[in-house]
């Protein structure tokens, strides 16, 4: 309680529920506004001690006082009242009481002297306890038991409540410890450890009991029990005690105090009395007697130490306070028992996390990630305390532990993935928010969700079961408002029979020191995005290389053929050869670069060239013959044929151009047809290996597939790729990485014309292949002869040769087409089973 940051005692009070007279309520009490009760301003006290208030400075007059003045003090309160405090206790004892100090904030800080006062012709000992309420000293009177002096188990208890914190060795042991020492030394028949949930409904998790009394250990009390009011007066009064709950309140005269005109504030007071309804709820209880020691850390109420006796007992003010220093103590304690208990279970999960993580970084194989994960089932629930889990990696989904189905958790996962945030999504009550998840509930009304790819298909997933708790409540909250002749008010329970209310629908709540975890498993995030952002980079670069490889063609192909050629970019000539200028009576020395391609062509002509133009920028067609009439730079009409074609130039669309002149075929000549049939080759094979290109595979593949569609025979594909290519042409550089390749293909082309297949490169250093009409086995052994022939290429995989060969591996598929396929569903599939086939340990062949 030592970093306790206290309201100061003058702050302004609630006093919306009091009536222009400050005595009684605007509106009746019920469940809907008993938090604003005025339990600081009761106008009464109890009555075991008196209490006065006196001003500061000048004579110190008694202005108010507690009308049992008469029965402790033999002196009527009528007559106290406008007399001086030095008249009452003397003026030396006086000026003690004026030295200490009133300026209390918390009861740690209230001051105390033993006061010698005459009654009844005796000089009596009177415990003094004194505070400042709003500019008035208030002096608290209790008669001094002979116990008051007696300390002699005072260090022994110490001593022993010290020692056995020590001793303890988790939070729960520490407060049974806690619980046991306050009984021994308040003597109480119960006392118990009282903590508070995020929504102030409260749970007893220590109990030291007299025996035969049913035990309250695990019970739940509703939040009403302990309204806002009376937490922020246990913030400010950390210890209270109530001597007999039968007791009658003694009234404080005047009502009002003479600074504020409104009731006395008794915020600090150790006497002040207790709300009726609580009193009430005490003695349906049957008990007697209560102490209630507040337990704080950073200025939050967290629990409360509850002690019970079931008749009255009073307990000496020095007991009370050494109570109080040990309440205050075990606060400290405790939360530093929960900080060491927070951080070693962190530790622990941050020890199962790596694991986790390692299982995903340091496999390049999706087959061992799967099969590791398998492995470490127990690891991987544990590690978010979970029942279940599910993970989807590389388009494979896993069920771990208790789960909903496959299709469901599918389901969930598109869901999940539209509310994540930084890919992350966690609720305890699921099906409350996902009416789908209405049907899983017993298995997952949690979930807590991490996405492991930036587009969020791989992801893990975590579920808690419904808790179908049984908590147990002192009572019925149901009960709590209860009618009566002056109208409904709040009512404390009139049966404290335990009732049952099971929680539906909600799952234990993800604790902070799980959630704490998640940056560390989103290193995995990071690792599978840095992946794919290295196969992209690596794919751009091959697809630079292919395309410089074509532009290279393209080029010497213009500088060296006869014939005419441009190069047109958006409309505008980028590049023409001699041929084209002579074509088009340029003159020496001039160019053509930078001009519009159209206006070079007859107006009449323009529409059908605009047409080619756009049929090629779309893709509908990627080479267009054509004749029409053009205009050379003397304004002659020149009859032409040319060929266009869909080219990419310095890294842009563009189209080449072709023209001969001449509008019949004879004129055409044989240097035209030549650079039109080297250009179209160009158009569909690949320029590092001289393979059909992914374009002219994908027209072939579309023939077959019709093929075998009209006569129902099937169709094989294989999908070919160099295992850990990206490796190899770290260690052989670019150029190296293109001799592999083309060595690869060079296999390839061999094999497929063996056996009637059709191949090309599809893409960096994955090739594919395609063949109809063949048997299981003859499609098994056609993938087997492509395995082999690469790798008795015995291409080594370093210099040294220590690493192994370049292999391939890859993925089949054998089906007779049907009309709801697709030929690109085809390729799909087919690179599923090559992912399976390098998941298995590369160099396979796995089919579909």
């Amino acid at each position: 309680m030592s970093d306790f940051k206290a309201h100061n005692e003058n702050d302004p009070l609630n006093r919306t529920l009091l009536n222009e007279a400050g005595l009684e309520l605007k509106e009746s009490l019920d469940l809907t506004n008993c938090d604003k009760e005025p339990i600081h301003i009761p106008g009464l006290i109890q009555p075991h001690g008196v209490l006065l208030a006196v001003t500061q400075g000048g004579d110190n007059l008694i202005v108010q006082a507690s009308r049992n003045t008469d029965v402790l003090l033999g002196i009527s309160a009528e007559a106290l009242l406008g007399t001086s405090m030095a008249d009452l206790v003397g003026g030396s004892q006086l000026q003690a009481l004026l030295e200490r100090s009133v300026n209390a904030k918390e009861t740690a800080d209230l001051q105390y002297i033993i006061l010698k006062i005459e009654v009844a012709g005796e000089m009596t000992d009177f415990f003094s306890i004194i505070h400042e309420s709003e500019g008035l000293m208030i002096v608290e009177l209790e008669p001094a038991s002979e116990e008051e002096s007696a300390g002699t188990n005072d260090f022994e208890w110490i001593r022993t409540f010290f020692g056995r914190m020590k001793q303890t060795a988790g939070r729960i042991e520490a407060s049974q410890a806690a619980a046991e020492q306050v009984k021994e030394m308040l003597g109480y028949d119960r006392v118990m450890i009282y903590e508070f949930d995020e929504e102030w409904n409260g749970k007893v998790v220590a109990e030291a009991k007299e025996e035969g009394l049913e035990p309250f250990l695990g019970h739940h009390y509703p939040a009403s029990d302990i309204p806002k009011q009376a937490r922020e007066l246990y913030l400010r009064n950390w210890l209270r005690t109530i001597v007999d709950v039968h007791y009658t309140p003694v009234p404080i005269i005047p009502v009002l105090q003479p600074l504020t005109g409104k009731p006395l504030n008794l915020s600090l007071s150790i006497l002040r009395s207790v709300s009726p309804l609580h009193i009430e709820y005490l003695q349906n209880m049957g008990v007697g007697a209560t102490t209630t020691i507040s337990l704080i850390h950073d200025n939050k109420l967290w629990g409360l130490i509850t002690c019970h006796h079931y008749s009255s007992k009073y307990v000496p003010h020095r007991i009370r306070n050494l109570c109080n220093f040990l309440g205050s103590f075990f606060s400290s304690e405790l939360y530093q028992r929960q900080q060491l208990d927070t951080y070693q279970t962190e530790l622990q999960l941050r020890s199962k996390a790596t694991r986790i993580v390692d299982v995903f970084t340091g496999n390049s194989s999706s087959f061992r990630v799967i099969e590791q994960l398998g492995e470490e089932e127990q690891t991987l629930l544990a590690l978010m305390d979970a029942s279940g889990a599910a993970v989807c990696y590389q388009d494979k989904l896993m069920l771990y532990g208790d789960t909903p189905s496959l299709d469901q958790v599918r389901e969930l996962a598109g869901w999940l993935a539209g509310k994540a945030k930084d890919y992350t999504y966690c609720t305890s009550r699921l099906s409350l928010e996902n009416d789908s998840a209405k049907a899983y509930k017993d298995k997952a009304s949690g979930v807590l969700y991490l996405a492991l790819t930036p587009g969020q298909q791989n992801y893990m997933i975590w579920f808690r079961p419904e808790v179908v708790e049984i908590v147990d409540w002192a009572g019925d909250p149901a009960k709590a408002v209860i009618q009566e002749n002056d109208g409904i008010r709040l009512s404390p329970r009139k049966s404290f029979e335990k009732w049952r209310q099971v929680v539906q629908s909600t799952s234990l709540p993800w604790k902070e020191q799980h959630l704490n975890i998640l940056p560390q498993l989103k290193s995995i995030l990071r690792g599978q995005t840095e992946n794919q952002l290295r196969q992209a980079e690596e794919q751009a670069l091959q697809n630079a290389r292919s395309l410089r490889h074509n532009e290279q063609r393209y080029l010497q192909l213009m500088e060296l053929s006869p014939v005419a050629f441009f190069m047109i970019t958006d409309d505008i000539i980028v590049y023409s050869n001699n041929r084209a200028l002579e074509l088009m009576a340029i003159g020496k020395g001039k160019s053509v670069t930078g001009q519009p391609f159209l206006k070079y062509v007859h107006e009449s002509y323009r529409p059908a060239l605009r047409q080619y133009f756009s049929e090629l920028s779309l893709n509908k067609s990627q080479f267009v013959t054509g004749s029409g009439q053009f205009l050379n730079a003397a304004g002659q009409t020149l009859d032409m044929n040319l060929t266009l074609a869909s080219v990419m130039h310095s890294g842009k669309p563009s189209i080449m151009i072709v023209l001969s002149k001449g509008s019949d075929a004879e004129a055409k000549g044989e240097a035209y047809t030549s650079a039109t049939t080297e250009l179209q080759g160009f158009l569909t094979t690949d320029s590092l290996t001289d393979l059909p290109n992914r374009l002219a595979f994908e027209r072939e593949l579309t023939k077959k597939w019709n093929d075998c569609l009209r006569v129902q025979k099937a169709l094989l594909l294989l999908s070919i790729d160099i295992d850990d290519f990206h490796s190899y042409n770290a260690v052989h550089g670019l150029k190296g990485g293109d001799l592999c390749i083309q060595s690869v293909a060079d296999v390839l082309n061999i094999i497929s014309k063996q056996h009637g297949a059709f191949v090309a490169r599809f893409s960096g250093a994955a090739f594919i292949l395609t063949l109809s009409g063949v048997t299981a086995l003859q499609a098994e052994q056609l993938a087997e002869a492509v395995r082999k022939g690469v790798y008795d290429l015995q291409i080594p995989r370093d210099r040294y040769e220590e690493e192994g060969v370049v292999t391939v591996s890859i993925g089949g598929l054998l089906k007779v087409p049907v009309t709801t396929d697709r030929p690109s569903e085809f390729i799909a599939e087919s690179e599923k089973a090559l992912y399976e086939a390098k998941s298995s340990g590369k160099n396979q062949v796995v089919f579909h």
